[in-house]
């Protein structure tokens, strides 16, 4: 059996050019281990300006959190297990469900602490039964 040089280079271009389309058909996203965020926040304090969530991929095996913050344009990654993260997830999953502006999820909460309060105390007092 002999092997002829133009066979060779055909062969090569060839499997070369299978290898690029399967590249390119998968979108490049299998790298095992690779996350959007190696380091995580509990939480971040100011006003937020946007927020990305990223569901678990072959990628990355948790679901990714950014934050940009307003005052600085600095985007942060938060753990996806804190409490303010749980959240942002639970707004953003409702929020995409709905079809609405994922910024609504970015406001929060302007009650001061005595306002806090009498919330507070309404709902205890919408929770009792009132017997007679």
């Amino acid at each position: 059996m002999k092997l002829y040089p133009q066979s060779v280079c055909a062969f090569a271009i060839l499997s070369l050019c299978c290898v690029l389309i399967t590249v390119k058909e998968s979108n490049s996203t299998f790298v095992p281990g690779r996350c959007a965020c190696p380091k995580t926040q509990q939480g971040v304090r100011g006003q937020l300006k946007a927020l990305i969530v990223l569901p678990q991929s072959s990628t990355c095996h948790s679901v990714t959190v950014i934050v940009t913050l307003q005052r600085n344009n600095k985007s942060l990654c938060l753990n996806p297990e804190a409490p303010m993260a749980k959240q942002l997830i639970r707004c953003w999953n409702r929020v995409k469900q709905l079809g609405r502006d994922v910024k609504l999820c970015l406001q929060r909460s302007k009650m001061r602490g005595g306002q806090r309060q009498q919330t507070r105390q309404r709902r205890k007092g919408q929770n009792r039964k009132v017997s007679s």
